[in-house]
């Protein structure tokens, strides 16, 4: 088994919008009957920080700039938006490093599975860690997007599935150094939309007892 000296096995999911990876997480987690980290960790990092848990619920795992994504811009507001920006990227690093923090407090004390956050990267020398990138095709994330999220229409599902992906990618970017969905940085990659949820947690779960 993959783990170290305490026997710790710690399972980091990255996800594809719609794919199932929280649900995926939580099951595996109840499986191996250890803790489970995802939106629990809003308030955790809005402890640390002293952010409020709405600021840091809507701008997690988001990186969010018309500098970023190239947006003209009027040359009138450049100094507003310099300072808007400006302001942004301190607040972002802020939860950044609270949520780093926490996260690797978290992987000291015991078994885990963390959804999302960067948690690949920041524990990717841990010897007790397993990265996982669950992924699916866009029909079965929009079709679940609607299901699990309350999209009504396919137009509106579909851009949330092609927007959040994107946000993920540039925060995994910019705090990783590679990309979100590289699967050279993966222990496993696993097909949710052919295997299903319940086979994904299969495969998670005989990957860390197989070890």
């Amino acid at each position: 088994m993959n783990s170290n000296k305490n026997g710790k096995i710690i399972i980091t999911i990255c996800r594809e919008y719609g794919s199932g990876g929280r649900q995926i997480g939580e099951e595996v987690a109840k499986r191996l009957d250890i803790p489970y980290y995802n939106r629990n960790l809003i308030d955790m990092v809005a402890k640390e920080s002293g952010f409020a848990s709405g600021y840091i619920d809507k701008f997690e795992e988001h990186v969010s700039s018309p500098l970023i994504w190239g947006i003209p811009m009027p040359r009138a507001n450049m100094a507003f938006a310099g300072l808007a920006v400006q302001n942004y990227y301190s607040n972002e690093e802020k939860m950044f490093e609270a949520q780093s923090k926490i996260i690797r407090d978290i992987a000291k004390k015991g078994s885990c599975v963390i959804v999302g956050r960067c948690a690949d990267y920041l524990l990717k020398d841990d010897p007790g860690c397993y990265r996982v990138f669950i992924h699916a095709d866009k029909d079965f994330r929009i079709k679940r997007a609607k299901e699990e999220y309350g999209f009504s229409k396919d137009s509106e599902a579909k851009h949330a599935v092609k927007t959040i992906d994107r946000n993920r990618n540039a925060y995994h970017k910019k705090y990783a150094g590679y990309a979100w969905d590289d699967c050279h940085n993966y222990h496993l990659t696993v097909n949710s939309g052919l295997l299903g949820i319940e086979r994904s947690v299969d495969l998670i779960s005989e990957m860390v007892f197989s070890r």
